[in-house]
C-alpha cells in the first residue's frame, strides 16, 4: 500500500499489461479530494513504466465532482503518453455520478480487474 496523502492511499498489482490500482479513501475524505490526486496517483503509474491502468473503486461509495475530475486528469495525463485508464468495481451510485456528466462513454463500467484484463487484445502488440 502507498500512501498519497493523508487519508488517500493505493494499492497495487500488475496483470498482464496492466497496472491495476485500488483507490482507497475513508468516507471523510472524500469531499477533500486533493487537488493533486491525479498526479500523485500518475507518479505511481510512471515509477511502475505501465501505461495501462485499471483503477478499482471499490472502496469509494459515491464519487463527488473534485475526484472525478481528479480521475479525468489522470486519464489526460496517461492518454498524452499513448496510455489508457479504465475504472472498475463502482458501486452503482458512483457510477450514476459519471452517468449523469455524460462520462459513461469516457468511464465506461467494468465489473472487476478481470473482466479487463481477461478480454484485453492490444491494437498494437510490441
Amino acid at each position: 500500500m502507498q500512501e498519497l496523502s493523508p487519508g488517500w492511499s493505493l494499492d497495487s498489482h500488475q496483470d498482464g499489461e496492466w497496472l491495476c490500482l485500488t483507490l482507497n479513501a475513508s468516507w471523510a475524505q472524500l469531499e477533500q479530494t486533493p487537488v493533486n490526486l491525479a498526479e500523485l496517483m500518475d507518479r505511481v503509474v510512471r515509477h511502475s513504466f505501465f501505461n495501462r491502468v485499471v483503477l478499482s473503486l471499490e472502496s469509494i461509495r459515491y464519487l463527488p465532482a473534485r475526484l472525478i475530475r481528479q480521475l479525468i486528469l489522470l486519464r489526460d495525463k496517461l492518454e498524452e503518453r499513448a496510455g489508457q485508464l479504465l475504472l472498475c468495481d463502482m458501486t452503482d451510485q458512483a457510477y450514476a455520478s459519471v452517468c449523469a456528466l455524460g462520462l459513461d462513454q469516457v468511464f465506461p463500467k467494468y465489473e472487476s480487474f478481470k473482466s479487463v484484463t481477461s478480454n484485453f487484445r492490444p491494437t498494437r502488440p510490441r
